[in-house]
Parts: structure tokens; sequence; C-alpha cells
């Protein structure tokens, strides 16, 4: 289940609850003799997560939970790019990197109980069941939930969070849709866009062309060339030399000279506003999102 775009106004709103949205990435965890994660991309991932010992403190013969896999830093926050060196690493390196950044499942939701698929019933109810049966252990935790949207928030901003989840308490679990059950209330404003080209007139990459869907037509929503490291670009540029094609993909394209390559990768991209073109202004790269399947970055995610 996927959240649709909310705004602070949706902090006041009745018969919502409300949750920090986590830094980190989302995984779907099948229990039953064992623990089985799998993320986004319907990828298998348990094997980096050798900590995730926690078994036995779920009182349940199986069941199916949602929730988000992070690594918190010193100050007790979410840590993005601590969660990246556990997730580009090597699986022989899982146990050394278990020890010095340990990540936590942080649950939110479940979908089935001993068999019983439970996501029809009210996310409130489904709230109790999960409390009911999850034990105490340091790399699982039941997320915070509040009815308080806007002390929440404030929180939020002092520990410059990504944001709030407000959650409708008597809605349904709606697996593969975006609804508006669920709304991201961002702290700043964000959007998971697709690499469909480069430029390269001052270093090995100056900018990435960015796009995204509207309906079925991917468009074309600006450039961005900052927030890079050297490193990362140095990294990038091969890989990207390796899915370059001769027509872009992607519609509304700017007159000045692109480098297009297949529409297959996805950044977060941090912005000021759209303009009036409905290009991002003043974007800056965050980081790459290889959680995210391309297809899930529309136009819906777009804030004004």
């Amino acid at each position: 289940m996927l959240a649709r775009l909310g705004a602070p106004e949706d902090l006041d709103a009745q018969g919502f609850l409300y949750e920090p949205k986590m830094d980190g990435t989302r995984a779907i965890c099948y229990v039953n003799t064992g623990l089985r994660f799998v993320n986004r991309r319907d990828h298998e991932i348990g094997e980096r997560y050798p900590e995730f010992s926690f078994r036995d403190r779920i009182r349940a013969a199986s069941c199916v939970l949602d929730g988000e896999i992070v690594v918190y830093d010193g100050h007790g926050n979410p840590s993005f790019s601590l969660l990246q060196k556990r997730e580009q690493s090597r699986t022989s390196m899982a146990g050394l990197l278990s020890s010095q950044h340990p990540a936590t499942y942080v649950v939110f939701d479940m979908l089935e109980f001993e068999g019983r698929d439970i996501t029809p019933l009210p996310l409130e109810e489904r709230k109790d069941m999960l409390g009911a049966i999850l034990g105490k252990h340091e790399r699982l935790q039941l997320i915070v939930t509040t009815v308080h949207g806007r002390r929440l928030w404030s929180i939020v901003e002092e520990r410059k969070l990504e944001g709030v989840m407000a959650k409708r308490t008597d809605s349904p679990y709606e697996p593969g849709k975006r609804s508006s059950s669920w709304l991201k209330i961002k702290a700043l404003k964000t959007v998971d866009c697709i690499i469909v080209g480069f430029t390269s007139e001052r270093r090995t990459i100056s900018a990435l062309a960015l796009g995204v869907y509207f309906g079925n037509e991917l468009r074309y929503v600006g450039r961005v060339g900052t927030g890079f490291t050297l490193g990362f670009l140095e990294k990038l540029r091969p890989v990207l030399d390796g899915m370059v094609i001769e027509e872009p993909m992607a519609k509304g394209l700017p007159d000045h000279p692109i480098t297009w390559v297949r529409p297959e990768l996805v950044a977060e991209i941090e912005y000021l506003q759209l303009t009036r073109d409905r290009h991002l202004r003043a974007p800056s790269f965050v980081r790459m999102r290889t959680d995210k399947d391309p297809l899930e970055c529309t136009s819906e995610t777009l804030e004004l």
C-alpha cells in the first residue's frame, strides 16, 4: 500500500493516526518458522541483516508484517546514508557491518495473521493485533503512533526528519494501491525521478536529466547538477555509459544536447517548487533509490 501526497493542514484532520515517516527501506516480512524479508522490487534482502534474530519475539505461528528497515545515527535519527552502506555491501560483509551499523525493523502494519487475510480490517484493529504479538528486541520496533499530528510534526521539524504519515483509522490495507487513506506529509519537498540522460560539459557528469510519468507518458522535468560528490559521479558514469540510447524515451525535451539513457535508475531529488512548465526549480540530488521501481515515479508525487 502506498501513500498519496498530503499537506500540513492534514495534520489537523479527524479520524487519522500519525506516524513519523521513516527514512529507510520498505520491506514486507513473512513470518513462519523463520523470517523472510522482501523489498518493494520483490527482492529477498534478509541475508543483509543477520542481526534480525527476533523470530522468537513474534507471538504468532505465521503472519505477514509491513515495515521499514532503518539504521539509526548517533542522535537516534534514521540515516539513509548508513543504511546504504548495508545495502550496497557484499553479503560476506553483512556480519561485520551488522555490528558497526546495526539495522532495526520498524513495523507499522500487518497483512496476515495465522493464515488469515486481515487487510479488510480497519487500520486501528490491525494495529491492536500487531501490538499484541510483538515482543521486545533491540532490532525490532513497533512504530510510534499518535492522534496528535501537530505535536508530532513539531518533533519531526526539530529533529530534521523526513515528515509525517497520516493514516485513516478506519481504512483497510489496499495492496499495490496509492490510496488517499494514507497521506505523506513531507517536511521537505522531495520527489523520486527517473534518470533519463546526462550532460558532461565540465566534469564526468555535469548534470542528470530527470523525468517522471504523467499518466502513461514519461516527461522531462529538468536537470540536477548539485548535491553530488566527485566519487559518486565517477562510479555512476560507467553505469550510465552502459545504458546509452540514441533516441530519448521522454517527452518535452530541452534544446541543449543531452546523452540519453534507458529510464531504469531512480534518484531522489530535493527542490524548491515546480515552474509553470512543470520543471523542478532549484533541484538538488539527495540519493539513489535502488528500492524504487521507475513506474512509481509519477506526477502525483510532485508538489507545486
